[in-house]
């Protein structure tokens, strides 16, 4: 279900990014990518905590790992890694943009909320 549930989120990550404009969009797809984060992490990682404290990890280590990309572009690496590789883009991004740290946090609220409903439906 957590598969399916990821499959989904990248499904509208990219509507999100095709058709929703400005920074509505960026939004939704900085919170997207978080929750996409965190449902990874769920499938890949889920018996390294206790299974109470799974979504919380999930979705923390997500959003935590999501500011901390944004926080990387002050440095240029990710610009640089996409120069080198387009493809990176997609998933490092290349530049700073202070709001995406908006959606993180709505993405890594949104995670949790979406894990634990995964959860109780399993």
């Amino acid at each position: 279900m957590t598969a399916v549930a990821a499959a989904a989120t990248v499904a509208l990550g990219v509507v999100a990014k095709l058709a929703v404009p400005g920074l509505t969009g960026d939004l939704l797809g900085s919170a997207l990518y978080t929750v996409l984060l965190a449902l990874l992490l769920a499938l890949v990682a889920p018996r390294l905590v206790a299974p109470r404290l799974a979504a919380p990890a999930a979705a923390g280590a997500a959003t935590a790992a999501s500011v901390g990309i944004e926080l990387l572009h002050l440095t240029g690496l990710p610009a640089a890694a996409a120069d080198a590789f387009p493809p990176v883009a997609w998933v490092l991004g290349s530049t700073f943009v202070a709001t995406d740290l908006l959606g993180y946090l709505a993405g890594g609220v949104a995670g949790l909320v979406l894990l634990r409903v995964l959860r109780r439906a399993s």
